[in-house]
């Protein structure tokens, strides 16, 4: 049953896709003598990225939810390895946060100033995305040696 379920919203979900992104390519655009042409279904497809985000994100919570409490049931010293490392995330986003600049830009040809909390959040997830390669590559190197030595 399950996986009929799957395969029906997986179906829905392309059906909605190919439709809205034809709209977006086939649709027209608001003013063709506009310098910057935009198409009539923009906001359309944004809200679908925005929708096909969410959906991803609180499927991706629930989904970590659900296994750590089977975990936690069956294995608990590999709910504990999940809690530490969900632990580590977030500390590496918290320092990250907390050693960013924040210092204001101001965008070329628009003339706009960034805020500070825009800047520092941008800073932050960089620098995690350098950290997390960074332990991705350690672990990549070092994961085949640790086992070579035991």
């Amino acid at each position: 049953m399950l996986k009929n379920l799957s395969r029906i919203v997986l179906y829905v979900l392309c059906a909605i896709t190919i439709v809205i992104t034809l709209l977006f390519f086939l649709g027209g655009d608001v003013d063709p003598n506009a310098d910057y042409v935009e198409p009539v279904y923009t906001n359309a497809m944004i809200n679908l990225m925005y929708a096909c985000f969410f959906l991803t994100a609180l499927l991706a919570v629930v989904s970590a939810v659900w296994q750590f409490v089977i975990k936690l049931q069956s294995n608990k010293s590999s709910a504990i390895k999940t809690v530490v490392s969900i632990a580590l995330t977030v500390l590496v986003l918290v320092i990250g946060y907390f050693t960013s600049s924040g210092e204001s830009i101001t965008l070329l040809g628009s003339g706009e100033v960034v805020d500070e909390g825009t800047i520092r959040m941008v800073d932050m997830m960089i620098s995690t995305i350098y950290v997390m390669m960074g332990a991705g590559f350690l672990l990549m190197i070092l994961g085949p040696l640790a086992k070579k030595i035991k």
